[in-house]
C-alpha cells in the first residue's frame, strides 16, 4: 500500500475534477501498490467510486480532533458512525481506521479513560460493520484492534531488518520500542495473535525545494533515491512475521518533499521502477 493525503497545489483537498481522481488511482495502480491508506481524510465518493470500479483497496481513516474533551469525545463519535455508514457500501474500502498515532489522544499510552474511548469507538464500528477489520490506533500504542501497525521511518534497511527479526519476541511482548522510543501497544495491552504490517516507512525526500523535507537524509540523485527505497522496502518484505506494508507517500505535500509524485502528479521515478521493486 500507499499512504495518500490527497491534496492538489490549487484546491487543496478538494479534487479540481473526476479526472484529477482518476489519475491518482491510475498512478498508484501502475507503481505498482494494490491500496491506499487515505491519512487524515474521509475521501470524496467519486474516489472511492473509482477505487471500486478499477480495483485498489483503501483503508478509511478518520481525520483527528485536536486534544481529548467530552467534547472530542462526542463529535467524533457522531461524525464517525455517519462516515462509516456513508462508505460501508463501497467494496474498495477493507479497512477502517479511527485514530492514527494518538493523534487527539495523546495520553492513551497510560490513560484509562482514552484507552476506553478508543474501545468504544472500536466496538461500534465493529457493531455496525461485522466483516471489516478495525485499526483502533495505527502506528502505536494499540489497545483493541484487529491490525497491529508500525511506523517506523529508520532509512537504513539493514538496521530497520535487524530490529523487527531479532525483536520479534520482545514485539510481541510489548518490550520493543522504535520510532522515538514508542511502543506498539498500551500499557496492559498485551499482543493477542494480531496480523503485523509496517503501516508506515520510508518517506524519502528526494527533489523539490531546498527548505522543505522528508525523512532521514536528502536523496540528490535518482540512483541514491532507487537504492534506498530498494533497500528499505527489501527489509521489510524480510521480516517474516510482517504481512504487508504501506509507503509514505503518493506525492508531495505542501512543506513535504517525501512523495513519490510531484504535487503536480509528475513521475519522479518511472513508475515501472518502482513496480519492479514492489513486485520483487
Amino acid at each position: 500500500m500507499i499512504l495518500d493525503q490527497g491534496y492538489w497545489p490549487d484546491s487543496g483537498l478538494t479534487a479540481p475534477n473526476v479526472e484529477a481522481l482518476e489519475k491518482d488511482v491510475e498512478s498508484v495502480k501502475a507503481m505498482g501498490f494494490n491500496g491506499v491508506r487515505k491519512h487524515q481524510k474521509i475521501e470524496d465518493e467519486r474516489f472511492l467510486y473509482l477505487c471500486d470500479k478499477l480495483g485498489l483497496l483503501v483503508w478509511s481513516e478518520m481525520p483527528a480532533t485536536y486534544a481529548f474533551s467530552d467534547d472530542a469525545v462526542q463529535e467524533f463519535t457522531r461524525e464517525w458512525m455517519e462516515i462509516v455508514s456513508q462508505n460501508y457500501n463501497h467494496p474498495c474500502i477493507v479497512t477502517w481506521v479511527p485514530f492514527n498515532e494518538s493523534w487527539g489522544i495523546r495520553d492513551v499510552k497510560r490513560s484509562k479513560r482514552e484507552q476506553d474511548f478508543t474501545c468504544g469507538i472500536y466496538y461500534l464500528t465493529k457493531m455496525y460493520d461485522q466483516m471489516r477489520p478495525v485499526i483502533t490506533n495505527d502506528g502505536w500504542e494499540h489497545t483493541s484492534s484487529d491490525i497491529i501497525t508500525l511506523h517506523d521511518y529508520e532509512q537504513s534497511g539493514e538496521k530497520l531488518r535487524k530490529r523487527y527479526v531479532d525483536g520479534e519476541a520482545a514485539l510481541k511482548e510489548g518490550k520493543l520500542h522504535y520510532n522515538c522510543g514508542r511502543t506498539a501497544f498500551s500499557e496492559g495491552w498485551p499482543y493477542k495473535g494480531q496480523p503485523i504490517m509496517i503501516s508506515e516507512y520510508g518517506g524519502i525526500a528526494f527533489k523539490g525545494n531546498v527548505s522543505n523535507w522528508g525523512y532521514g537524509e536528502r536523496m540528490e540523485s535518482k540512483e541514491a533515491f532507487i537504492k534506498r527505497f530498494t533497500g528499505i522496502t527489501t527489509a521489510v518484505k524480510s521480516i517474516p512475521y510482517v504481512c504487508g506494508y504501506c509507503y509514505t507517500q503518493v506525492t508531495d505535500v505542501e512543506q513535504e518533499v517525501n512523495g513519490l509524485l510531484t504535487p503536480e502528479r509528475k513521475f519522479k521515478i518511472e513508475p515501472e521502477t518502482i513496480k519492479e521493486i514492489n513486485d520483487r
